[in-house]
């Protein structure tokens, strides 16, 4: 994924939290932010 590393390693960081984390993701339409997740996890 191109442009998405930072945003890659924040999720990642917040899934080996030993707390359960809530995050969530928003911004304008159709620029990936399921593609996003999909990809991370």
């Amino acid at each position: 994924m191109i442009g998405r590393i930072e945003e890659q390693r924040l999720l990642l960081s917040l899934l080996e939290e030993d707390d359960p984390q809530f995050v969530a993701v928003f911004g304008r339409r159709r620029i990936g932010k399921t593609y996003l997740v999909r990809e991370t996890f």
